[in-house]
């Protein structure tokens, strides 16, 4: 069973959107099996207790992420979302509901990150151009800046995570990379990591990028292994902390 953590995501979201985030994840929990035909649009209205509108409309998006095939006068199939899904399903996947953050696929998150970053790392001090160096610092000296705004902060460490992977002169490094600092930049908005003692601290990325201006692509990839080890040690612990309290809280006499 996932490990459940309760999430704070307020964003408004259309009837549509509320309802294709519900089909997503009940094709995520095999709740519609691939190449199985779904309920009707009549049967899910019914069920969800929306407009067949609001459910051909989510349908729609459900197509467009290519998890489903609708076949007019047959119905809708789903596909093998593990196949046939991007990376866009990453949210769905961390977030079981509305509020509720699932703890283990963070965990496994991290877990790709440490065995994926030192090799960008790497490849990014191998291939980094002189101007590519100059810009990594730029955008290195820019982020403690931006550290006491929440949004701005964000927006600083995702530059500096594009223009290192742009240094890697690889696209699909870039897109993955790219994406996955992303990806974490939406959990850092929901959970609270920042009470602890900062994930990343400036002087580490300095290591880092000074190992990237010397091409020393093995102490780069070394520095960044240590780095995703201890990012991944302290969310563990602060996961595990937080599932603690919520026990105690859930058992605690009313």
């Amino acid at each position: 069973m996932a490990e459940q953590l309760r999430a704070d995501r307020s964003a408004p979201r259309t009837a549509s959107r509320i309802l294709a985030s519900t089909l997503i994840r009940r094709l995520l929990d095999g709740g519609y099996p691939a190449g199985h035909r779904m309920p009707t649009e009549r049967e899910m209205a019914q069920q969800f207790g929306v407009s067949r509108h609001v459910v051909r409309e989510a349908l729609k998006h459900l197509e467009a992420l290519g998890l489903v095939k609708i076949h007019q006068g047959s119905g809708v199939y789903p596909n093998d979302v593990l196949l046939s899904g991007g990376m866009e399903l990453f949210e769905y996947i961390l977030f079981c509901d509305d509020e509720h953050f699932n703890g283990e696929a963070l965990r496994d998150l991290l877990l790709f990150c440490r065995l994926f970053v030192p090799n960008v790392l790497r490849l990014a001090a191998k291939n980094r151009t002189p101007e590519q160096v100059s810009e990594i610092k730029k955008a290195l000296v820019e982020r403690p800046l931006t550290a006491g705004d929440t949004k701005s902060f964000t927006a600083a460490n995702l530059r500096l995570l594009r223009t290192i992977s742009k240094a890697t002169h690889n696209i699909i490094y870039q897109l993955i990379f790219n994406n996955l600092g992303r990806i974490l930049a939406k959990v850092r908005l929901v959970i609270p990591i920042e009470q602890l003692a900062p994930i990343i601290e400036q002087h580490d990325l300095e290591e880092i990028v000074r190992a990237i201006e010397a091409q020393d692509d093995e102490l780069a990839g070394l520095l960044a292994q240590r780095l995703a080890e201890h990012s991944q040690d302290t969310v563990n612990t602060f996961l595990t902390g937080l599932r603690h309290n919520q026990k105690i809280l859930s058992e605690k006499p009313g």
